[in-house]
């Protein structure tokens, strides 16, 4: 009688235990899943991150080795103005511009038309210009998403282009209503070099409500080595519950996606200036197959400048012990263009901590390393910026990109520059 007694006791007591462990788990996974923390761990978690960054920092981060006899030096070729914001007529503000190389080695530009102000959450149209030789001459304006008088707030916001060269498509990824309850991630395409376009289409179940993201202004890419050779990838910023940067893949040719890696901001939500907060970003792929992110610095996380992260499995993680942040590349909290060429990394942005002026390019020889001071493009006021390449030209880059002398989106310009190459015999 007395065992019977004492198991009875002994299963009560591990009942018990059970529910103490079950309560345990789910606090633990909410934490997990929704990282808004007490100051204590937010603490612990910043100290983490600051020793990862500055170990990565301090690191080789299993780059490549690049020779470095060989220089690099810019010309301008021509500097063309494709939209001005004249405040004036239905559309009067144009901000934001993506460029890319089509199918057949032209050129697409397209940029958001604002009706009612300058800011991002008024009604816009989507505009598109061609240009078929080269950046010399470009097509007349062609309007692709339009959301008539919608209400403030409840309109489209550009994001990111990019083109897959196995099926010879151009797509465009965006979000509608960002700042809304429920957002939605709409695709575009075009089949035939960016003249024609279809109808937007929704996505936003493929990748999931919780991981709906602004696509970041700029281009995404298509990979050209293992690991996921030809899985197109975007970079996108900001959810509707919080913030951070998540990467969305396609294995597919762009007919399903699917969310990879995913870096949340800390705290995940209300992040206070000079906290961990991840935001606009734009990927390039290296000739080891991983893939470099340069990073929009939001709340000034220890610098005015730009963050850096790694992906070496295709875009599925993105490891904190690879992240690190990029004193020489200052910036005013902005997105930059990044381009990947034969050996040079370009870059393009205000050499600026505070302020949205004085445009340059500078490049790297070393996959990033360290970087030259650059040409300056434009010395007064300017904003975003994007680069591209023509496949079947080697010398020449393009650069698309916001400038002015009363504010810094006055008009949108593309600068054509001729890449010139010089071997150092002297260098051992």
């Amino acid at each position: 009688m007395a065992d019977v007694k004492q198991a009875s006791a002994m299963l009560k007591w591990l009942r018990v235990m059970l529910r103490v462990l079950l309560v345990i788990m789910v606090f633990m996974t909410g934490r997990l899943l929704y990282p808004r923390v007490s100051n204590s761990t937010l603490t612990k978690r910043q100290m983490d991150l600051h020793n990862d960054v500055q170990t990565a920092q301090e690191s080789s981060v299993q780059r490549s080795s690049h020779s470095s006899n060989v220089g690099v030096s810019l010309s301008v070729v021509h500097d063309i103005v494709l939209w001005t914001s004249d405040r004036l007529g239905e559309v009067g503000i144009y901000r934001v511009p993506v460029l890319t190389y089509t199918p057949k080695g032209n050129l697409v530009a397209i940029t958001e038309g604002r009706r009612k102000s300058k800011s991002d959450e008024n009604p816009k149209i989507f505009t598109v210009k061609r240009s078929t030789d080269g950046g010399a001459t470009w097509s007349p304006s062609q309007w692709i998403v339009d959301d008539g008088k919608s209400r403030f707030k409840r309109c489209s916001y550009i994001g990111t282009i990019f083109t897959d060269d196995t099926t010879a498509t151009i797509f465009l990824m965006y979000v509608y209503c960002e700042f809304c309850p429920t957002r939605s991630l709409m695709l575009i395409n075009s089949t035939d070099d960016g003249v024609t376009w279809g109808r937007p289409r929704n996505i936003t179940d493929h990748i999931g409500k919780n991981y709906i993201t602004h696509p970041s202004p700029g281009y995404g890419i298509q990979k050209k080595h293992d690991p996921a050779k030809g899985r197109l990838i975007v970079c996108g910023h900001g959810f509707h519950d919080g913030l951070g940067i998540v990467l969305l893949l396609s294995d597919d040719h762009g007919v399903t996606w699917r969310h990879g890696a995913f870096v949340p901001s800390v705290p995940f939500l209300d992040t206070p200036k000079g906290y961990f907060d991840p935001d606009e970003c734009q990927p390039v792929e290296l000739p080891d197959g991983s893939i470099h992110i340069v990073v929009r610095n939001q709340m000034v996380y220890r610098c005015n400048c730009k963050m850096i992260m790694r992906s070496f499995d295709g875009g599925e993680t993105l490891p904190r012990k690879y992240m690190l942040l990029d004193r020489a590349l200052v910036e005013p909290r902005i997105t930059s263009g990044v381009w990947y060429h034969n050996g040079t990394m370009f870059y393009t942005g205000p050499k600026t901590k505070t302020k949205r002026s004085k445009l340059f390019i500078r490049w790297s020889q070393d996959y990033g390393r360290t970087w030259t001071p650059g040409t300056e493009i434009w010395g007064d006021l300017a904003g975003y910026s994007t680069l591209t390449m023509l496949p079947q030209d080697d010398n020449h880059i393009y650069m698309l990109y916001e400038r002015g002398t009363k504010e810094y989106f006055d008009e949108i310009a593309v600068t054509k520059m001729k890449i010139s190459t010089t071997t150092d015999r002297s260098a051992t």
